[in-house]
């Protein structure tokens, strides 16, 4: 199961095996960035699907992230792209 709310109340995605659609757009007429995830079944990692509606209901999206400046989003970027560099090896999480 991709996505699962654990006994403590927090949610964890796990990612890697296709069953995740991560979903991008833009919240409603405002200037928000939003990213979304539910659960699908598998498919190859990187698939893309077009999304044909303009608009989408968020309550089918058990979590969606929202971004209201770009700031915000590079930050984001910036820890996955050092959580790379962990997984790869380039920096060691214990001696950074």
């Amino acid at each position: 199961m991709p996505i699962v709310k654990n006994e403590d109340g927090t949610v964890s995605i796990e990612f890697g095996t296709g069953d995740v659609n991560i979903g991008s757009g833009m919240m409603g007429d405002e200037e928000r960035g939003l990213i979304t995830f539910v659960g699908q079944e598998p498919k190859p990692i990187g698939h893309y699907v077009k999304h044909e509606e303009k608009e989408v209901d968020l309550t089918n999206f058990p979590i969606y992230l929202v971004f209201k400046n770009t700031e915000s989003l590079d930050v984001l970027i910036e820890r996955l792209k050092t959580t790379r560099k962990y997984m790869t090896g380039e920096l060691d999480v214990w001696n950074d």
